[in-house]
């Protein structure tokens, strides 16, 4: 949709929800949870993200229906990352007029809890967050190491017998440290896929709704599959990906492993639509690429805190360029 479309449809947004029935306004309602629960689970794609975006321009009914579900799960506390909708002119229905048509919007919660997989829900209440596009560093009791990435949530509980990290979403860099002489407890990443040991070690956990990606930048780590079976060791410079049930080969780490430490995205040779998702983690709203580009190999190091400076040095250096809708939504196309 062009720039003067969308601000056609914006500015006709308050009139036209005068026409919308009760039915209508329901069943958008009920669409829009639904659109909530995928957008906010670690497994939502950049074609999610773009089918979302279609839905939320057809109707009217479709953008009131989110900002209402958007405010309802803005009220309870801990909830992650908002999805900011699109700027648009003030409604011509109040809030509260809007919960008595439709008696109890809150149904999104549970509709959105039916649609995440593995209880990430859990996330919301936990010890350490970080929204999109933040990282918090933090010292361990014990004097190691922990680095919150993007949009993660993670538990830390160190009890009398064991040191451990629970991953709900997210992104995490852990730099292990000996523990007391008098105790020497041992050290896990837990995530609903398995656990992680570490054995004296640097390394990354990250994990998405499908599987849990770990990392090793030094020493050893010890992978166990939460339904039990084969166990792996996993060294420095490899990486894997393993599931409650199985885990992947053993591969060597990604190239740009670990760059997000320093503040930004190091990759060589990565196909644009890669590119691109990695970097829709850190802002909000929907970055996507043309089929005829999505596999141009990129190669550099992008800005992590400034992801519009990163796309200007992308389109700089290659044969792309960009499209905006309503500041939120970037397209990259062939020049």
């Amino acid at each position: 949709m062009s720039d003067a479309a969308l601000n056609e449809s914006e500015t006709a947004f308050g009139e036209a929800v005068k026409t919308v029935s009760h039915d209508e306004l329901k069943r958008a309602v009920r669409a829009a949870a639904r659109w909530y629960a995928v957008l906010q689970s670690p497994s939502v794609t950049p074609t999610d993200h773009e089918e979302w975006q279609v839905w939320l321009l057809q109707h009217s009914s479709h953008r009131l229906a989110w900002r209402e579900v958007e405010q309802v799960q803005a009220s309870f506390s801990r909830v992650p990352g908002e999805i900011a909708l699109p700027a648009l002119r003030d409604a011509a229905i109040s809030r509260r007029e809007l919960l008595r048509r439709l008696g109890v919007v809150v149904v999104a919660a549970p509709m959105a809890t039916t649609a995440w997989r593995l209880k990430p829900w859990l996330g919301w209440q936990a010890e350490y967050t970080t929204g999109t596009g933040e990282q918090h560093s933090l010292t361990l009791v014990d004097g190691g190491r922990l680095i919150l990435n993007t949009a993660s949530a993670v538990d830390v509980d160190y009890s009398a017998d064991v040191r451990l990290i629970q991953l709900y979403r997210g992104e995490i860099y852990i730099e292990t440290a000996p523990d007391s002489p008098t105790q020497n407890r041992p050290f896990w990443v837990t995530t609903p896929h398995g656990s992680i040991q570490a054995l004296g070690t640097r390394f990354i956990v990250s994990f998405g709704g499908h599987h849990t990606t770990v990392t090793v930048l030094e020493k050893t780590v010890r992978i166990s599959p939460t339904a039990g079976g084969e166990q792996r060791d996993l060294k420095s410079g490899q990486q894997l990906r393993f599931t409650s049930h199985s885990l992947a080969p053993t591969v060597s780490a990604d190239n740009h492993a670990g760059s997000w430490l320093n503040g930004s995205l190091t990759v060589v040779d990565m196909p644009l639509r890669e590119l691109l998702a990695e970097l829709s983690r850190y802002r909000r709203g929907i970055l996507s690429c043309s089929d005829d580009v999505a596999g141009l190999k990129i190669s550099g190091a992008f800005p992590l805190d400034d992801t519009d400076r990163a796309l200007d040095a992308i389109t700089r250096a290659f044969p792309v360029q960009e499209r905006r809708w309503a500041g939120y939504w970037v397209r990259l196309t062939g020049v």
